[in-house]
């Protein structure tokens, strides 16, 4: 702060471009034909017993980790989402235990796929730092009662039928300068 001057410096944070790709499927199985299909999760039973509800899930994802967005100086971003579903789940006496699945999503996304649209050259030049946000969480889960997990050796566990889709943004961002002029408030004690 410039105090003969009555100026004071500040950085802001200006979003150059940005991406949104609308109900992106993040977790899915590949079905023929590009068809998006569920993806068989296990769960573990609770003390040997089956589950038979899903009270809650929830999507953790850590947007602060930068290893999740890689800004490439080719002419791409790479996003890359660890994440984890917490599932709340209950068995058939009652019994509630909490099991969490990690997963991971990546998707390349192109510099003309941005707004504005960025050249390589624009992206080394105005871009210095990206930030990705998921938002509007949403799942489809099927229970699957009374079977065994084709996806263990042992068979133990609870099957899911899980899809999870979300919005994800990407932001390509750099650091400005904002000079505010004005005038010094007189009236702050200088004893403060």
């Amino acid at each position: 702060m410039d105090i003969k001057n009555g100026t004071i410096e500040l950085f802001a944070q200006v979003v150059v471009a940005k991406n949104v790709q609308k109900d992106e499927a993040i977790l899915f199985d590949a079905a023929p034909h590009c068809h998006v299909g569920p993806k068989e999760v296990c769960l573990e039973n609770i003390d040997g017993s089956p589950i038979v509800a899903i009270e809650n899930i929830i999507f953790d994802f850590d947007r602060r980790d930068p290893e999740d967005l890689v800004v490439n100086m080719n002419g791409n971003v790479t996003v890359t989402l660890n994440y984890d579903l917490v599932f709340l789940v209950k068995d058939a006496k009652g019994e509630r235990a909490v099991r969490v699945c990690p997963g991971t999503f990546t998707k390349i996304i192109q510099l003309h796929e941005f707004c504005p649209s960025l050249t390589p050259a624009e992206l080394a030049e105005e871009v210095e730092d990206a930030e990705v946000l998921v938002r509007n969480v949403r799942f489809d889960v099927v229970l699957r009662r009374n079977e065994k997990c084709k996806i263990k050796p042992d068979g133990e566990g609870t099957p899911v039928d899980v899809l999870v889709f979300a919005d994800i943004i990407v932001k390509l961002t750099r650091f400005t300068d904002v000079i505010v002029v004005g005038e010094l408030d007189t009236l702050i004690d200088k004893d403060c």
